[in-house]
C-alpha cells in the first residue's frame, strides 16, 4: 500500500491487522469518504451480494448499522457503529466474510504536518471463534487504496 503499511505477513492469527495511509485531503474529507462514500470505494465482489449490490449504507452514529442493499430489495447488516467523531475517529463492528464473534474496524484521523491526513487503520477482535476468517482480510491494502483514491478524487 505505502511505506506506512504495518501489517506483517505470517503474524499471529489473533493479532490486529494494522495499516497507515496518508491521504491528501482534510481529516473531515477523509472521514466523510470512508463513512459516506463506502458504496463508491468498497469492492462490490467483497459483499454478501457480490454483483447484485445496489449500495452500502452507513448510519454514522453509535448504534447505527452498516447495511448492504441488494438490487432486489434484500438487506444484509454486516456491522454496527461503535464510535463516530467526524474528522477524528470511526469504529464499527464487522461480520462480513468471517464467522464467529464480530471483529472491530477502527480508523483514526490525524493531521499531517504539511497538509493532508494520516489514517491509522486497525481491524481487531480476532479470537479463536473468528481467527480462521482473518486470512480472508489480506486484501485490506487494496481496499484502502481504493478508499484513498476515492477520497482524493471526489
Amino acid at each position: 500500500m505505502d511505506e506506512h503499511d504495518t501489517a506483517q505477513a505470517g503474524t499471529d492469527e489473533t493479532a490486529p491487522i494494522e495499516h497507515e495511509l496518508d491521504i491528501a485531503v482534510s481529516r473531515a474529507r477523509a472521514w466523510d469518504a470512508y463513512v459516506h462514500g463506502m458504496s463508491e470505494w468498497w469492492h462490490p465482489g467483497w459483499t454478501s451480494f457480490g454483483t447484485g449490490l445496489d449500495r452500502i449504507e452507513v448510519e454514522p452514529h453509535p448504534g447505527g448499522r452498516i447495511l448492504e442493499h441488494h438490487r432486489d430489495g434484500d438487506e444484509h447488516v454486516w456491522g454496527e457503529v461503535v464510535d463516530a467523531v467526524p474528522g477524528e475517529r470511526f469504529s464499527h463492528t464487522f461480520r462480513l466474510s468471517h464467522g464467529g464473534d464480530a471483529t472491530i474496524v477502527t480508523l483514526e484521523f490525524d493531521d499531517l504536518p504539511h497538509g493532508g491526513t494520516r489514517v491509522r487503520f486497525s481491524h481487531s477482535g480476532w479470537n479463536e471463534s473468528n481467527a480462521e476468517g482473518r486470512r480472508k482480510h489480506a486484501d485490506w491494502p487494496m481496499l484502502l487504496e481504493r478508499y484513498r483514491t476515492y477520497a482524493q478524487h471526489v
